[in-house]
C-alpha cells in the first residue's frame, strides 16, 4: 500500500511525499490512521449506545476511543455529557478541559466550562450532593441505615441526576427488606442507565424482571411528541442543568481552633463585664434616684415646701426614669442573648453542632432586629438538623448497646429539634420501645398511636402496629 502524495499527516500536519514514515515527526501513518478510524468507529457505536439512553456502555466505549486516539474531542466531549447526565460533574469538567486545551477555537467545549462559570453556585449545589453522598456512605459504615437513607433523600433533591446514589438508595431499601421500594429506586436507575450492570444485578437478585414494563417499551427513546429529556442527542449540544436551589454558602472558619477558643472565650467574658459590673451600675444609679423622688412624693403627705406643682412634674419625671430602667433592663437582655447568637454561629462554623443548638435554646429573639431573627432562624435550621442526626445516630449506638436510658434522652432530643419524618418516625417508635422494656405500657401505646397516626406512608406503621398487639398481649396475660 502507497500512501497518496497529497496525504497530509494525521499527528503533526505535514505533507508526506511517499512512504509511511512521516519524514517531521517520524510517525508511522498506516498504524496512526488505523487508530485514528477504530477511534471514529467506538465514538459512532458510543453515539448510538448514549441515542437509546445505555450510558454505561457508551461510557466504556468512549474511554476505548480515547485509548486509541487522545485528542478526538468528540468522543471527549461526548464522554463529558455522559458524566454529567448520571451527576459526576467533576468528572465532565475534567473531560470538557482537556478538549478546550486540545483545540481551544470553535469546541463546543468552552460553552459547557462558561456555563458552569456562570452558575458558580449550580457547582456548589453538586458538591453538597456529592459531600451528602460520602455521608451517607460513612452512616452505613456505622450501621445507621435510617440516617443514610435521610442524607441520600437530601442528595437526591439536590441532584437527581446522581447514579451513585440511586445504587445506594436500592441497596439501604434491600438492606430495610423493602423490596418494593428498592424496585422503584432500580427502575428510576435503568431509565437513566438502561443496562447498568449494578442496578440489572439488584433487580437480578430481586426477581422482578417482569415488573419493568418500560424494558419492553424502550420508554428511554425520545418520541416526537415528548418533552425534551434526553441531553446527549448531538455531540454540540449544551447540558441543560437542573433548576437552581439556592443553597447557602458556609463561610470558612477565620481562626484555628486555638484561637476560636480564645474568641469565644473573650465573648463570655465581655458580656459577663457587661451583665454583672457595667449595666448594674447604671441600673442602680436610676434606682437611687428613683428611691429619692420616691421619698419626696411620700413626705408630700406631712409638713412640705413642695407645691402641687412641683410634686406632679417629681411623679411625672419618676414614671420617665423607671420607663428608662426598663428600656435598660431590656437592652441588657437583648445584648446578652445577642452574644449567645454570636456564639452560636461561631459554634456552628466550627461543626460543634450540638453545643449550637444548646445555646440557641437558651435564646430570646425579643428586641432583635429583622436582620439579627433571619441569622437565628438560619443558624437555627441548620445546627438544629444536624444536631438531630448526631442525637440520633447517638440514640442508635445506645440502643444497641442496651443503654436505655441514654437513648431514652437523645430520641427526646431529637423530637425537640427537628420535624423530618424519618428521625421523628423513628424516635417515638424507639421511645416506645424503651418504655414498653419499662414496663410503662401507657406512654409505650402513646408513641406507638403517634407512629400510626402521624407516619402513616412510613414502614414503621407495620412495626408499630405488632407491638401494639404484643402490648395488649402484655397487658391482658
Amino acid at each position: 500500500m502507497k500512501v497518496n502524495s497529497a496525504m497530509k499527516c494525521p499527528n503533526c500536519g505535514k505533507d508526506v511525499a511517499k512512504g509511511f514514515t512521516c519524514p517531521s515527526c517520524g510517525i508511522d501513518i498506516y498504524i496512526f490512521t488505523k487508530a485514528v478510524n477504530v477511534s471514529i468507529r467506538l465514538y459512532n457505536a458510543a453515539l448510538e449506545a448514549a441515542h437509546i439512553q445505555d450510558l454505561s456502555h457508551a461510557a466504556a466505549l468512549l474511554e476505548q476511543s480515547l485509548a486509541f486516539d487522545k485528542q478526538n474531542i468528540d468522543a471527549r466531549n461526548l464522554l463529558g455529557l455522559i458524566q454529567a447526565e448520571i451527576g459526576h460533574i467533576a468528572d465532565a469538567m475534567k473531560h470538557w478541559i482537556i478538549s478546550v486545551s486540545i483545540v481551544p477555537q470553535d469546541n463546543i467545549a468552552s460553552d459547557y466550562i462558561q456555563y458552569f462559570q456562570k452558575h458558580a453556585r449550580l457547582l456548589e449545589k453538586y458538591n453538597d450532593a456529592i459531600r451528602m453522598y460520602n455521608q451517607s456512605l460513612q452512616y452505613l459504615k456505622q450501621g445507621s441505615e435510617d440516617l443514610a437513607i435521610i442524607q441520600l433523600k437530601k442528595c437526591l433533591d439536590v441532584n437527581p441526576n446522581l447514579l451513585d446514589a440511586y445504587h445506594l438508595m436500592t441497596l439501604c431499601c434491600l438492606k430495610d427488606n423493602n423490596h418494593k421500594r428498592a424496585l422503584h429506586f432500580i427502575e428510576l436507575a435503568l431509565r437513566k442507565d438502561c443496562k447498568n450492570d449494578l442496578a440489572l444485578l439488584y433487580l437480578k437478585e430481586l426477581g422482578d424482571e417482569k415488573h419493568l414494563s418500560f424494558k419492553k417499551e424502550k420508554s428511554w427513546v425520545k418520541k416526537e411528541d415528548a418533552p425534551e429529556t434526553n441531553i446527549l442527542k448531538r455531540t454540540d449540544e449544551a447540558p441543560p442543568m437542573p433548576r437552581y436551589k439556592r443553597s447557602e454558602k458556609k463561610s470558612d472558619p477565620l481562626l484555628d481552633k486555638k484561637d476560636f477558643i480564645v474568641f469565644v472565650f473573650g465573648m463570655i467574658a465581655t458580656a459577663t463585664i457587661w451583665i454583672f459590673l457595667i449595666s448594674p451600675a447604671l441600673q442602680d444609679e436610676k434606682d437611687q434616684t428613683i428611691a429619692q423622688l420616691q421619698e419626696k412624693v411620700e413626705s408630700y403627705a406631712g409638713k412640705t415646701n413642695l407645691s402641687p406643682e412641683e410634686v406632679a412634674k417629681l411623679c411625672e419625671k419618676a414614671v420617665i426614669l423607671e420607663q428608662e430602667n426598663k428600656q435598660l433592663r431590656s437592652e441588657e437582655t437583648k445584648q446578652a442573648h445577642m452574644e449567645l447568637l454570636a456564639t452560636a454561629v461561631s459554634l456552628l462554623h466550627d461543626k460543634q453542632y450540638e453545643a449550637c443548638a444548646e445555646t440557641l435554646a437558651q435564646i430570646d429573639t425579643l428586641g432583635f432586629e429583622k436582620e439579627d431573627i433571619q441569622k437565628y432562624e438560619q443558624t437555627k435550621a441548620e445546627a438544629f438538623e444536624k444536631a438531630a442526626e448526631s442525637l440520633y445516630a447517638k440514640g442508635e449506638a445506645a440502643m444497641k448497646n442496651h443503654q436505655y436510658t441514654q437513648a431514652k434522652t437523645h430520641f427526646e432530643t431529637v423530637l425537640q429539634y427537628t420535624t423530618a419524618t424519618d428521625l421523628n418516625g423513628n424516635s417515638y417508635y424507639y421511645l416506645g420501645q424503651i418504655a414498653q422494656m419499662n414496663e410503662d405500657f401507657e406512654n409505650a401505646k402513646t408513641y406507638y398511636q403517634k407512629v400510626i397516626k402521624e407516619f402513616p406512608n412510613t414502614t414503621l406503621v407495620e412495626k408499630a402496629k405488632a407491638a401494639l398487639q404484643d402490648l395488649e398481649k402484655d397487658t391482658t396475660s
